[in-house]
């Protein structure tokens, strides 16, 4: 069997898993969402009954502020807020219909879509399932809130390990400085992505400068990833298991290495389920956009009120009680399509058939992982 017969084969594996999996979630749900049930009022479910648990499985988006398993007080019973909400188009930057949608917006047009959001339904507390009006087993997002007080030793803890991590590794990578992509704040990423440079069949991101001068604390620093790798990938499966069982498949089966791997083509452990973490700062905000390039069905989010100096966690329940010194750390888990299928044919040997690989040398063709970048080989 040739290793383009493989990868055929190992896509039409994905894809009809996919649809299993689709209908079971679309099973499950059904023996949670009951008519009688659904509306924003709080809907008291008891933590052991297989409602709470099937209640944990989304379709697109899985957010949370922590994990209340292991981080907050026991509780007894979850408070269940459910939201049904139909799509209405709505243009919250109306020169996106012009001939230059990328440009960032003026500060008139700006106020304009705050205007307009403030008609939007905001939540604050709780656990909500936000799912489709016109599609009862499609759910749109699962979002829990944690407060300040809720938190124990072990979940502040964690909190504290991957904030203060994110503030020390923010120096060796780069901002997003392009206008499409950042209209304000700062959005970082760290992790392996798709190759950007000349004969490099995948790498990490970074800054090559940076990393020059201090190469010793880079390696101290990243030796300390997958510990952070870690509690992010407990806080994921602990909200939605579903939704973290689908994305280590497809790390498996694209041989896509972890956030925490210093290396390619190591072992996908037990709590990995993405190859890179984006972060945000600076009341970041973007155009209004569907991710087209994600492999992963799922996407995982994290907010952190954090001190601005540090960012280690500050005393605040949410964005509007933060003062002057303290900002919202924004996190997200996501598989992308180029850096799944760089990470297969990477590993078959199919991505030298590629037209950027297929005329150069292999032995001059490398992976820019962590050792190549603290040497500074490349």
């Amino acid at each position: 069997m040739t290793a383009n017969q493989k990868a055929y084969l190992a896509e039409r594996k994905r894809k009809n898993r996919s649809k299993r999996h689709a209908d079971k979630r679309k099973s499950e749900l059904s023996l949670t969402v009951d008519d009688t049930e659904r509306s924003d009022k709080p809907n008291i479910v008891p933590k052991s009954s297989p409602q709470t648990h099937h209640s944990t499985t989304p379709h697109s988006t899985a957010t949370a502020l922590n994990d209340c398993e292991n981080g907050c007080q026991n509780q007894s019973i979850d408070k269940i807020i459910w939201s049904s909400k139909r799509f209405i188009p709505l243009e919250l930057y109306p020169h996106m219909l012009g001939d230059n949608p990328g440009r960032p917006p003026t500060p008139d047009e700006i106020e304009y879509a705050k205007k307009a959001a403030e008609r939007f339904k905001y939540f604050s507390h709780g656990k909500v399932v936000i799912h489709d009006k016109d599609d009862d087993s499609k759910v749109i997002a699962l979002i829990e809130f944690t407060r300040w007080d809720q938190l124990t030793g072990a979940g502040l803890e964690d909190l504290r390990q991957v904030t203060r991590f994110l503030h020390a590794a923010k120096q060796f990578v780069n901002a997003v400085d392009s206008e499409t992509r950042s209209w304000g704040g700062k959005m970082f990423a760290i992790g392996w992505r798709k190759a950007m440079v000349a004969f490099q069949l995948l790498g990490l991101y970074r800054n090559k400068e940076a990393i020059a001068k201090s190469p010793s604390t880079y390696d101290a620093l990243m030796r300390n990833s997958s510990k952070i790798s870690n509690i992010l990938g407990r806080l994921f499966r602990r909200l939605a298991n579903v939704a973290f069982a689908n994305n280590q498949e497809l790390m498996n089966d694209y041989s896509v290495p972890s956030i925490g791997h210093l290396a390619f083509n190591m072992p996908i452990k037990d709590d990995d389920c993405a190859p890179n973490l984006t972060f945000t700062t600076d009341r970041f905000f973007n155009a209004p956009h569907r991710d087209e390039e994600d492999l992963s069905e799922f996407a995982f989010g994290l907010f952190v009120p954090v001190n601005k100096n540090d960012w280690s966690p500050s005393n605040s329940n949410g964005p509007s009680e933060l003062e002057g010194a303290q900002e919202q750390l924004g996190m997200s888990l996501q598989i992308n399509k180029k850096i799944a299928t760089a990470s297969r044919d990477t590993q078959s040997g199919t991505i030298f058939e590629r037209k950027a690989f297929k005329d150069k040398p292999r032995d001059a063709c490398y992976i820019g992982d962590h050792q190549t970048y603290v040497d500074g080989k490349h």
